[in-house]
């Protein structure tokens, strides 16, 4: 399994912080995979992409915990070393990240209601 970590959360927090002091619009950008679907967002890209790896996974608990920038293709490998898969197959793997999956909200993520990532 060829994974990447990065922790870039005390650069996420600057950013955030920064825009709320100068009271800038923000645009959170993973992947990008759906940046033509919907209407233009204005703000600076906050970018996610750094801020990636899969921080733990216990197969026996089927719980896997990863950054949002982590691309769904290495959530997907981890699990699929384990013999185990996402309880739904999002549209789109190619560039996607799982904070993008999550974000875009497909139905396939949900069961009666209840988020299942």
């Amino acid at each position: 399994m060829n994974t990447v970590d990065r922790d870039a959360s005390q650069a996420l927090v600057e950013q955030v912080n920064q825009a709320l002091q100068d009271n800038t619009p923000l645009r959170i950008r993973g992947g990008n995979s759906k940046a033509g679907l919907g209407r233009e967002v204005a703000g600076i890209p906050l970018d996610t992409r750094e801020h990636r790896g899969i921080v733990s996974y216990d197969p026996t608990e089927l719980v896997i915990t990863a950054r949002a920038g982590t691309p769904l293709s290495e959530v997907l490998q981890a699990l699929d070393a384990a013999g185990q898969m996402l309880p739904c197959e999002p549209p789109d793997i190619g560039a996607a990240t799982l904070g993008g999956v999550v974000a875009a909200g497909p139905e396939c993520v949900k069961t009666q209601g209840k988020p299942l990532l």
